[in-house]
């Protein structure tokens, strides 16, 4: 939301008694904390995810995904499936 261009406070002086620099602060004040607690609420309506909600949008891991990334260690394993690691070739000259 655009806030609405500010408004000039006048203070006026009659006779020794100050009125309008109060009355106008508080309301410029009254009316920027009712759009701060509009957009509060609106952060607290938005939609929530349910059951009949998509995995992506709860933040699920899908059960194809989770099958594509552990590969034969799905179902055994926590740990993803690694190649096994082959052993270092031997350097020329017999010094590791």
């Amino acid at each position: 939301m655009v806030p609405p261009p500010a408004e000039l406070c006048v203070q006026v002086d009659v006779g020794g008694d100050r009125a309008g620099h109060l009355d106008c602060a508080a309301e410029v004040l009254q009316r920027a904390a009712r759009l701060a607690q509009s957009q509060a609420r609106a952060a607290f309506e938005a939609p929530t995810p349910d059951v009949r909600s998509s995995d992506l949008i709860v933040g699920v891991a899908n059960q194809t995904a989770t099958r594509q990334r552990l590969g034969a260690n799905f179902g055994l394993s926590v740990h993803p499936q690694r190649p096994v690691r082959p052993a270092p070739t031997p350097r020329p000259g017999g010094q590791p």
